[in-house]
């Protein structure tokens, strides 16, 4: 699901993206909730993947990853503090972080700290409205092409399948990854979506075919179609999981994981660890249930990553984060660290310094 903050390349445009990102694909649906081709990393997978040199121009993707979303260079209210003293902060559980492109002393700071760049971009609105995009398009490829080396990948959409069925989809994509993957091979094109039959049937979940037309694209079905155009190397995923039961959790991801094995990257993305209110709600028993079904079971299973929503983030009145209004820890934020130590991140594959406090 959820808000992503969006970045400096186009500020006429922030409004409208920060609207459009309060419906990305979560790990639930709570409101707030052409011919295939060969992957352009060539054979062994996407830059990044284990035992797999980044090829040129792109940096590698820590393994597993975990992402930060909900940040914006754009805006100082999507600070803590400032920008040094976010990334710093992030490290004791982050070591990758979401931009949006066009601001690359942004990206120089988030390496200089430490973390792994994802820029992230949503332009399905505009583009389905009729507008030509493709000097967006070209705008990002200019910048992974003229900064080599300090971009991991590209995320071209938020929750594409919501409101999209398979041929509107695919025709995005071709606009956006097709173009990527012609003009960066080997940067890693992952796109958001969502995916109700993962969960489906399973105990204390949604009935299958329960969805009603408004989830009616959000199928396997669908990224089956996204996945075979070759213009993406992964998903972003989230798999509409109810009551945060981290058993069923893991037993979708093993679903997923089987059914897009590697080299085809999945990351867990969700929203429902964040709060709006000052301080954590639920106490340390709440923050435990929390972990385990959003961070613990989705690797359990087989994710690759984790895209966590939301560092810093306005949406519908109300700032989202993991750490309490003030930037002080609590008991999520202190059992997000222990579970991202106990995952083991990547930080000396990605060629990244220890972790920060």
């Amino acid at each position: 699901m959820t808000a992503r903050s969006r970045g400096s390349l186009f500020p006429a445009m922030l409004s409208a993206l920060m609207l459009a990102a309060a419906t990305l694909a979560g790990c639930s649906r709570t409101a707030g909730s052409s011919p295939a081709r060969s992957s352009p990393a060539g054979p062994g997978g996407p830059a990044g993947s284990p035992g797999m040199p980044a090829r040129p121009g792109a940096a590698p993707l820590p393994r597993p990853l975990l992402l930060a979303q909900g940040v914006s260079s754009a805006n100082a209210a999507h600070l803590f503090r400032s920008q040094a003293w976010d990334f710093a902060r992030m490290r004791a559980v982050f070591d990758a972080v979401s931009l949006l492109p066009g601001d690359q002393a942004t990206v120089q700071q988030a390496r200089r700290a430490g973390l792994a760049v994802v820029l992230e971009f949503d332009y399905k609105a505009e583009f389905f409205a009729g507008k030509d995009i493709s000097p967006e398009v070209q705008q990002i490829a200019d910048q992974v092409r003229s900064h080599p080396g300090t971009i991991s990948a590209i995320d071209v959409a938020d929750r594409l399948n919501q409101d999209y069925d398979v041929r509107q989809g695919l025709r995005y994509l071709a606009a956006t990854g097709g173009v990527f993957h012609r003009e960066l091979p080997g940067v890693p094109v992952l796109v958001n979506v969502s995916d109700g039959d993962l969960t489906c049937g399973l105990p204390g979940q949604t009935r299958c075919g329960s969805f009603g037309p408004r989830y009616r694209f959000e199928t396997n079905a669908t990224l089956d179609a996204f996945k075979g155009s070759g213009y993406v190397d992964g998903f972003l995923l989230a798999d509409n999981i109810k009551n945060n039961d981290a058993a069923v959790q893991a037993r979708a991801w093993r679903a997923a994981r089987a059914r897009w094995p590697s080299p085809f990257i999945l990351w867990s993305t969700c929203s429902q660890m964040s709060f709006p209110g000052g301080r954590q709600p639920g106490g340390p028993q709440a923050a435990s249930a929390l972990v385990a079904a959003y961070m613990t079971g989705p690797v359990r299973g087989g994710a690759q990553g984790l895209a966590l929503w939301a560092w810093h983030q306005l949406y519908q009145g109300s700032v989202y984060t993991f750490l309490d209004k003030n930037g002080s820890s609590n008991d999520l934020w202190r059992d997000m660290a222990a579970t991202s130590a106990s995952l083991g991140i990547a930080r000396a594959r990605a060629g990244l310094p220890g972790k920060g406090s």
